[in-house]
């Protein structure tokens, strides 16, 4: 018989970040570390946008994913996360849950949500991991205004690990000011530097749920910003024929990062239509890479801002498939 004193409920491992700051590509990496634990990972999933290119990306044969619709998760109807991580805890087809947010959401929100009394009759948060873009929140320059520096800060503040993403793109002086500006914030959390360490999903779940505790500062009221992703708009568009891929890459690379702070998907191109691809942009640095598993998901685009028009955007992006016109639409400086 076991202990009256276990705890047979599933543990629920929140993953935060601002937008492109990494949160798939570390959920991946917990993905093939699973076999090794023993335990079968189950996912919920939230992206601002129609369409969830992040859960393409993650699909595998067995792996249980639920889609949190509603745009923003800390906005959504509570009922939609609640019932999403609930139904794959009493699935029986997992034994942990990892809850991935939009990078536009207010951790606070989610947070209340998976810790309501009801929902920790069968579930337990054990623990909140924020990754952070390493490039960018070690210059404030690079991108992002007030806005997105507040959330990200309270997305560091509720963590009880930070993953500070893409060391191996930063100097070493870049990747000391961002962790001294983490340490700032959060004292508290557990730092990994990404790709180098992992914050490994073994030990996560070993240790005991709650244990580390965190004292939050209480943000300036002056910083108050209200929920971010009010003021962002995202555009989604399919893409009806392969397209050229210089054409593609030049749209890529005019794309104002202050309008357009996040782009993704799939695309195929004229030279290898038989061939899809995967595409990222954040802050204006984007990332083309073939896409070969299968089922191939459909040809799409994701364009997420503050300031993108979207008729202006689907013209541009009709453009490439069809050649019609040169009209413009917003650009970077220079």
């Amino acid at each position: 018989m076991e202990p009256s004193h276990v705890d047979r409920r599933i543990p629920v491992i929140l993953l935060t970040g601002f937008l492109g700051a990494g949160k798939t590509t570390l959920l991946l990496r917990w993905l093939q570390e699973s076999p090794a634990t023993g335990l079968r990972l189950g996912v919920v999933m939230n992206e601002f946008g129609l369409e969830s290119v992040d859960s393409q990306i993650l699909e595998r044969p067995g792996l249980p994913v639920r889609e949190v619709s509603g745009g923003c998760v800390c906005c959504a109807p509570d009922s939609e996360l609640d019932r999403a991580v609930r139904q794959l805890a009493e699935s029986g087809d997992c034994d942990y849950v990892v809850v991935e947010t939009s990078g536009l959401a207010d951790p606070d929100n989610v947070i209340d949500v998976l810790t309501d009394p009801e929902l920790l009759d069968v579930t337990r948060l054990q623990a909140v991991v924020t990754v952070v873009d390493g490039p960018w929140y070690a210059r404030p320059s690079e991108g992002g205004d007030i806005g997105e520096r507040v959330l990200a800060r309270r997305q560091i503040e509720f963590a009880h690990v930070v993953a500070l993403s893409k060391c191996d793109r930063m100097s070493a002086e870049d990747v000391q000011a961002a962790s001294a500006a983490i340490r700032a914030v959060n004292a508290s959390a557990e730092l990994v530097r990404l790709p180098y360490g992992l914050p490994e999903i073994g030990l996560l779940l070993d240790r005991p749920a709650g244990e580390m505790r965190i004292e939050l500062d209480a943000t300036p009221a002056a910083e108050a910003t209200g929920h971010l992703h009010h003021s962002y708009r995202s555009v989604t568009w399919r893409f009806p024929a392969p397209v050229e891929r210089p054409a593609f890459e030049r749209f890529l690379t005019r794309l104002d990062p202050k309008a357009v702070v996040r782009a993704k998907g799939f695309v195929r191109f004229t030279h290898a239509p038989t061939k899809l691809h995967l595409f990222q942009t954040v802050w204006g640095h984007h990332l083309i890479e073939e896409f070969p598993h299968t089922p191939a998901p459909d040809p799409v685009a994701v364009l997420i801002g503050p300031s993108l028009d979207p008729e202006t955007h689907r013209l541009a992006l009709r453009e490439l498939v069809f050649g019609k016109g040169t009209r413009t639409f917003p650009v970077r400086n220079g």
